[in-house]
C-alpha cells in the first residue's frame, strides 16, 4: 500500500537541500513510500532568489493540505542562536489550526533534522533545537522519531539520536558547486533517519493505525 512521506525544509543554504535529498532517498528505499521534498516559503519576504543558494527554491512550497495528507513528515530547520529559525517556527505554529479542528495530525510519524553554526546564527544547541521540534510534534499527538543509534555516530561530531545535524562549515567540491558536500557518516545518518521514519509510517499505515 502507498503512503505519503513529506520531507520539508527551510534554509537559504544549499547544504540543507543536499541533506533533505539524502533523507528523502532513505525514505524512498521503503516499499510503498511516495516521497516528495518540499520547502517552506519565507512568510515575511517571500522568494527573493539572490538571497538563496542555487537549488534551494527548486522544491515546491509546502501547503496545509499536504501536511494533512502526509502519513510521515520530516522537517529540516537551520538553527538560530540555539533555537529553531523563525521561518520554521512560524510554519509549526500555523499547525494550531489542525489541533483546533480536532487534532488532525494525531498518529502521523514525525522527525526533524538541523544545521548549526556560523556568524550571525550562533553555534551548537542542536539537541535543544531538535527537542523543541519534537515537543511540537508531541503537542499534536504525532509520533516523533530520530536517528537509529549506530556505530556510525562515532565518526560524526554532531551525531545525536534526536536527528541528523550538520555544522555550517562547507567544503567546496571539484565542480565548485554551492551545494554543501556531506561526509560519508553524515550521509549514512541522514539516509537511516529517512528510512527509519518511513518504515514506522509504513507499519502504521498498513495496519490501519493511522485511520
Amino acid at each position: 500500500m502507498t503512503f505519503k512521506v513529506s520531507v520539508v525544509y527551510f534554509s537559504r543554504s544549499g547544504r540543507m537541500v543536499t541533506l533533505s535529498n539524502v533523507v528523502a532517498e532513505g525514505a524512498r528505499s521503503v516499499s510503498g513510500a511516495d516521497v516528495t521534498v518540499y520547502r517552506i516559503r519565507d512568510p515575511v519576504f517571500g522568494d527573493v532568489p539572490d538571497q538563496y543558494d542555487e537549488g534551494v527554491l527548486d522544491a515546491p512550497v509546502i501547503s496545509p493540505q499536504v501536511v494533512q495528507d502526509s502519513d510521515c513528515i520530516i522537517i529540516g530547520a537551520h538553527g538560530q542562536f540555539g533555537g529553531i529559525c523563525a521561518e520554521v517556527r512560524h510554519f509549526l505554529d500555523s499547525w494550531a489550526e489542525f489541533q483546533a479542528a480536532g487534532c488532525l495530525l494525531k498518529g502521523k510519524v514525525s522527525s526533524a533534522y538541523t544545521t548549526t553554526g556560523g556568524v550571525g546564527c550562533g553555534y551548537g544547541g542542536h539537541e535543544a533545537i531538535l527537542a523543541s521540534m519534537h515537543a511540537t510534534f508531541l503537542q499534536h499527538g504525532m509520533i516523533p522519531l530520530g536517528v537509529p543509534p549506530s556505530p556510525v555516530m562515532e565518526d560524526a561530531p554532531l551525531a545525536t539520536p534526536f536527528g541528523t545535524t550538520l555544522s555550517l562549515k562547507a567544503r567546496a567540491d571539484k565542480t565548485s558547486s554551492r551545494l554543501r558536500s556531506l561526509t560519508e557518516s553524515e550521509v549514512k545518518l541522514a539516509y537511516s533517519q529517512g528510512e527509519w521514519a518511513a518504515q514506522v509510517a509504513k507499519q502504521l499505515h498498513d495496519t490501519g493505525s493511522m485511520d
